[in-house]
């Protein structure tokens, strides 16, 4: 009987930390679709495009980050990216268009170890793909009833580890006097953009990745 227990004990220690669940699935999904010549002309040319003069501003980078979730079968990892650049087109005193470029070296997880393998070609491979650019197509106002409060949908191709695709997710954009803070949470399937290392035959690493913006810029100019 005491050497029944001991196994068992053994087997609870060893199945319940592979059944950790992951904070990753509580985000949507982003809509991922592959790029082609004209979608850039196609969204911008049917969008209703505001009157007025056209301004860009850039990312208030102390008032911004970019963060992320991945996961191993028994673990999350959180991390950030603390390079980054961004711009905000403005047309007719409305938000536009959205760009963001993120130095992938710069990336800081909980663990280290983690942080160097993640810069290797296993994952980013900083050295042939130094950063992951973001260049919307559109900004269109969200469905009546989308989760989490979004305002909007923001649509582009993000170019990563030399892939491009174009992604479509959910934005919280709210203009104050500070400011126009864009912030959006979603989860990626890391596979879409080739970064496909497995991990450990015990400790697999799950395929979606979460990511968090939250992007401060400049308002814009009064009218």
């Amino acid at each position: 009987m005491k050497f029944s227990n001991v196994l068992f004990a053994l087997s609870v220690l060893v199945f319940v930390p592979a059944c950790q669940k992951s904070e990753i699935q509580n985000a949507p999904a982003a809509e991922v679709s592959e790029t082609s010549a004209t979608t850039a002309t196609d969204a911008t040319s049917t969008a209703a495009q505001p009157g007025g003069p056209t301004t860009t501003a850039n990312v208030i980078k102390e008032k911004s980050s970019i963060n992320f979730i991945g996961a191993k079968v028994t673990r999350d990892h959180n991390g950030q990216f603390k390079q980054f650049d961004g711009r905000i087109e403005y047309a007719g005193g409305q938000p536009q268009r959205v760009h963001f470029d993120i130095d992938l070296a710069s990336l800081e997880t909980d663990d280290p170890q983690l942080d160097a393998h993640l810069k290797t070609p296993d994952f980013f491979d900083v050295q042939k793909h130094p950063k992951a650019t973001f260049t919307s197509t559109s900004l269109t106002a969200a469905p009546a009833g989308t989760p989490g409060g979004a305002t909007h949908m923001l649509r582009g191709t993000l170019d990563m580890h030399g892939v491009q695709k174009e992604v479509s997710f959910p934005v919280i954009a709210q203009q104050s006097a500070d400011g126009v803070r864009t912030q959006a949470d979603f989860r990626i399937n890391r596979h879409d953009w080739g970064i496909s290392y497995k991990g450990m035959a015990d400790d697999l690493i799950k395929d979606d990745v979460r990511i968090r913006l939250d992007l401060m810029f400049p308002p814009p100019p009064a009218a």
